[in-house]
């Protein structure tokens, strides 16, 4: 009997510790092999601005003192996933401004050493980035394609602490896949309609970085080479463009600077002295070889109350001389940034312009020279960004 009872016990003694080891192992299986995956991270951001403009050469609007109106909602996703990212920044605005439409949108790799590349609706690598602007209209070098420009392709980014490059192959525009003159100018940046199109460009910089203490130096050059596609009678043109520029903030002081000179060579035109530009839904002339200087000044004063923020104050000048003995375009901007609460910022500009199709309502003014005037508005634009 106590045989039978000591072989009982033996038994479940054994079946006892073979579970628990099989479940001490299984318990080590689970946190060797089914460990939570690194999950995706996702962030959106986002801004809706309002804008009253008052346009002293619009005789039609004069009256009135002017408008205030709706500008955009936009909305801007960050997501990453171990070293691949994606970000896209969809803007929405009236559709006398264009409606929808893409400002930027790419998926990118980062390189274990900091580097990174992106494919698709990516930064051109030219002149001072983001903007050689501190104001919200931006500088001269906007209307020509040169500031602010996105298009389809491809960039390398190396982010060395003193050695700064970028390369780019742009395929094209930010593409509507269509040739219908009144689509293709429903676009962010400033690029060719009319009857060509920019393609197959390469566009790159080099930068030279000094960092201190309280100065940062940034002197830079850019060069870009592309092609001008006239798909009406399929011809093929050329466009490049070279420049120098610089960049200071040291404490409290910004400084930006570029000069540069560019051509755009359309192939089966009567008048191959201009080019037609668009963005915005507003298509424009542009003289076809010209050199620009552009200078943007800014100074701020930091608030500590926890309602105003900051204050900034800025300049900015834009030339353009045209050749074909063309007279010039001029254009100035004297305004303030103004943030509050952390997330609303407020753009209080005078900008005026002479020979400018933004300013005094003339298409061929960055063309022609017969509007021959200084033209202003006073504008301000009011966004909550979040």
């Amino acid at each position: 009997m106590y045989n039978n009872y000591y072989r009982l016990l033996l038994i479940v003694l054994v079946l006892f510790v073979s579970r628990f080891v099989y479940s001490q192992g299984d318990g080590h299986l689970r946190d060797t092999l089914l460990l939570p995956p690194e999950k995706p991270k996702f962030m959106i951001n986002g801004a809706f601005r309002v804008h009253y403009k008052d346009e002293f050469y619009n005789e039609t609007r004069k009256k009135e003192g002017g408008e205030f109106g709706f500008d955009l909602f936009a909305l801007a996703v960050n997501a990453s996933y171990k070293k691949f990212k994606m970000y896209v920044d969809m803007r929405f605005m009236p559709a006398s401004s264009g409606g929808t439409m893409p400002k930027e949108g790419w998926i990118g790799y980062d390189f274990q050493n900091g580097d990174d590349i992106q494919v698709g609706l990516v930064q051109d690598p030219f002149g001072n980035l983001d903007y050689n602007s501190y104001s919200w209209f931006l500088g001269i070098g906007y209307a020509l394609g040169f500031e602010g420009k996105y298009a389809m392709g491809t960039k390398y980014h190396h982010k060395g602490k003193t050695w700064d490059w970028q390369v780019a192959f742009m395929k094209n525009a930010m593409e509507t896949f269509t040739n219908d003159p009144d689509l293709r100018d429903n676009q962010w940046s400033a690029s060719v309609v009319g009857d060509n199109k920019e393609i197959n460009a390469l566009s790159g910089q080099l930068v030279y970085q000094v960092k201190t203490d309280d100065v940062f130096h940034r002197i830079g050059v850019s060069g870009q080479f592309g092609q001008l596609y006239n798909f009406v009678e399929n011809k093929m043109g050329s466009r490049n463009a070279v420049a120098v520029h610089y960049h200071l903030d040291y404490k409290n002081l910004g400084l930006k600077a570029e000069v540069y000179k560019y051509e755009f060579n359309p192939k089966g035109v009567e008048n191959s002295q201009y080019v037609d530009m668009g963005s915005f839904n507003y298509t424009y002339q542009v003289a076809s070889k010209a050199n620009v200087a552009a200078v943007s000044a800014k100074y701020s004063i930091p608030f500590k109350g926890k309602a105003l923020n900051e204050i900034s104050f800025y300049s900015e000048y834009g030339y353009l001389g045209k050749k074909y003995d063309l007279k010039p375009t001029h254009m100035l901007t004297n305004g303030a940034l103004i943030k509050i609460l952390d997330g609303i910022y407020t753009y209080v500009e005078y900008v005026a312009g002479y020979n400018h199709p933004f300013l005094g309502d003339n298409q061929a003014s960055l063309y022609n020279d017969y509007n021959n005037k200084w033209h202003a508005r006073l504008q301000c634009n009011i966004g909550y960004y979040f």
